[in-house]
């Protein structure tokens, strides 16, 4: 059927009862019964209900083998890939001790921490091919930044396989920064614990004796090293582990992942495929069909009555000015074509505004300064949109929530907020030089707080200088140095538990990069943290593209702006036909290489199905014609669901 013979029902997905896919959890069920247990890979698109299957899987375990796994010390490994999703698990399974829940990385650590011998071999063996290919490539390269970081990156490794000489004690933080020498990666963790399994039998025991159930939540976008040493573990193992794999090769948006997923199995192991969309109205669950039939040609079902939903495309040209007011607009617009007010409300919490880039968020959100300012730095830049920076969030999570207190004059939670982040100004000492008014020190440095942020201009560096200066609150030691030349501030660090301004643990590059980093950051208005802490904190409708995989919405508009975003990663152009491929591009596809198309074809999937009710896709481009012809070619989209602006 060509699409100019298409009618609005070839649009949308068929129905069937949302009982379709109760046999796919019987049949999960029958894998993990009685002596020939079946290891099973089980794909679940969007909307289908993974995490259902998922927890049913794991009732079933605990009624028929609880009792003597309590017994015995066995668990079931619980294996997700963000922290969020194994909280998730732990409270749908009540926090039974019968089950392991964690993190790949806490799983992988926790096997392989105390072999302290093995993992000291393990970088003995490794770090020299590191060396060597380096070398080979500073041989191969012209001189620069990236010889010079080469030659660092030898000098170091160098030092550190001279340090591996004697024996170490090596620890690991999943959820921190690790950088001291004696710190694995996060990614050596993972490479560790898949060389340990092919080839240390003791762990692979210790391994399958400890956890006879593995499963693997979001199994595509899982290391593929680890997965595969999973497949291996199994086929050794084939009497005495079972494993289960949940996921979807549809939704696989990081790196690492294995790509051949699903498409060659182990002998003996079960494949799964839940069809049901529980989620999204017939129109959506119909365009991720579409998007689908150039991928796997997996295809799923809407559920008996389900609405027919909204799909709308607005194509802009590039370089477009005043976004965020278009935008505004658009949304207003799908408030009238769907007749639902909470399309023009910009804090409904069913609403979300998809965006490639974390910047393109800062320039909407109002913190876009600061954020180009410290994603100069890489160090920087891998962690301040994980949450888990402390610079960073001294200033959003101490520092603006005073400032909003003080600004409020709201004595009672100021002295809390001070009381909570052990502000110097109440410590007992100045309490003993101010016996008649003992707070008279921290109102005084409140008072003085607060005049200097009364501007709404103010910049970080100013604040800090004011903290410092009044010694209101306990600075980061990275941020020290900038306020190293008041009296105040020196006696602050001085009085520390810890005086150091750096860790002597970080490379030299590292540091030199985040002190230049902040340098600038600090120049900038200090109240673009309020953005920045919105956006961290979910309070605002923006999210990214590869951040709201396994969230949903009523309502998903998703921005897609190649020139904006400035990244490599994904194509846009490309993928909807405004450009054609790259050189690099073809020749991949030639030799049946993963693309950028690729990767762009699942990336515009997982946003297309965030959305339960209506989607709206932004589309900034070169070449408006072509991709309205795209559209309308590939069954993406009737004439009467684009608009041109």
């Amino acid at each position: 059927m060509t699409s100019d013979s298409m009618t609005n029902l070839d649009f949308l997905a068929e129905e069937k009862p949302t009982d379709t896919d109760s046999g796919v959890d019987k049949d999960i069920q029958d894998c993990l019964s009685g002596k020939d247990r079946k290891s099973f890979i089980t794909f679940a698109g969007a909307g289908s209900g993974k995490t259902y299957s998922l927890k049913a899987a794991l009732d079933h375990i605990r009624n028929e083998y609880g009792r003597d796994f309590a017994g015995s010390g066995k668990q079931v490994a619980v294996v997700t890939f963000t922290n969020n999703a194994a909280d998730e698990i732990k409270e749908r399974v009540e926090r039974s001790p019968v089950f392991a829940i964690s993190t790949i990385h806490s799983f992988c650590w926790l096997m392989i921490g105390g072999f302290n011998d093995d993992i000291r071999q393990w970088y003995r063996e490794t770090i020299p091919e590191e060396i060597a290919e380096l070398r080979a490539r500073e041989e191969r390269g012209r001189p620069g930044a990236a010889s010079d970081a080469r030659k660092r990156s030898i000098a170091r490794l160098t030092e550190r396989l001279e340090w591996l000489s004697t024996p170490q004690n090596f620890v690991y933080d999943p959820n921190g920064v690790n950088t001291s020498q004696n710190s694995l990666s996060h990614a050596d963790v993972l490479k560790i614990f898949a060389y340990f399994v092919a080839n240390k039998p003791l762990m692979a025991e210790i391994l399958v004796n400890k956890f006879p159930f593995i499963f693997v939540d979001e199994s595509q976008d899982t290391d593929k090293g680890v997965i595969n040493a999973l497949f291996q573990l199994q086929s050794e193992y084939a009497g005495r582990v079972t494993v289960g794999l949940f996921g979807d090769v549809m939704q696989r948006i990081f790196g690492g992942g294995e790509p051949e997923l699903g498409k060659s199995l182990p002998v003996k192991w079960c494949e799964f495929d839940k069809q049901m969309n529980h989620r999204s109205a017939r129109r959506i669950i119909g365009l991720g069909n579409a998007i689908r039939r150039e991928d796997d040609s997996r295809s799923q079902f809407a559920k008996i009555g389900a609405e027919e939903g909204f799909v709308r495309y607005f194509l802009l040209p590039h370089g477009t000015p005043d976004k965020e007011n278009i935008e505004n607009g658009i949304r207003s617009n799908m408030a009238e074509i769907t007749a639902d007010a909470g399309w023009s409300d910009a804090a409904a919490k069913e609403t979300a505004v998809l965006l490639l880039e974390h910047k393109m968020v800062g320039r909407r959100m109002g913190f876009a300064e600061l954020v180009d300012a410290l994603t100069t730095s890489e160090s920087i830049k891998g962690r301040i949109f994980d949450g888990d920076n402390t610079e960073v969030n001294f200033f959003a999570k101490v520092v603006l929530p005073l400032a909003e207190a003080s600004l409020n004059h709201d004595k009672f939670e100021v002295m809390a907020l001070l009381r909570s982040n052990k502000s110097p100004l109440l410590e007992e000492s100045i309490f003993e030089g101010n016996k008649d008014d003992p707070l008279l020190t921290a109102r005084q440095a409140e008072a003085a707080f607060r005049d200097k942020i009364s501007s709404n201009h103010v910049s970080f560096l100013e604040v800090l200088e004011t903290i410092a200066t009044h010694n209101l609150l306990e600075i980061p030691q990275k941020l020290r140095p900038y306020t190293d030349n008041l009296s105040e501030a020196g006696s602050a660090s001085e009085t520390s538990d810890d005086p150091k301004i750096i860790d002597e643990d970080e490379p030299a590059d590292e540091i030199s990069d985040e002190v230049d980093a902040w340098a600038k950051a600090l120049q900038t208005p200090f109240f673009q943290i309020q953005g920045y802490r919105d956006y961290i904190e979910d309070l605002a409708i923006y999210r990214t593209h590869q951040g709201v995989k396994g969230n949903e919405f009523e309502r998903v508009m998703v921005i897609m702006d190649d020139d904006e975003a400035g990244g490599f990663m994904f194509s846009y152009e490309q993928y909807l036909g405004a450009k054609e491929p790259s050189p690099a591009t073809i020749k991949k596809l030639a030799a049946g290489e993963e693309t950028g198309l690729d990767r762009t074809r699942r990336l515009f999937y997982v946003t297309s199905t965030r959305a339960k009710r209506s989607l709206a896709h932004v589309i900034y481009t070169s070449d408006v014609a072509a991709v309205r012809a795209n559209l309308i070619s590939r069954g993406f989209a009737n004439e009467n669901e684009i608009q041109e602006l």
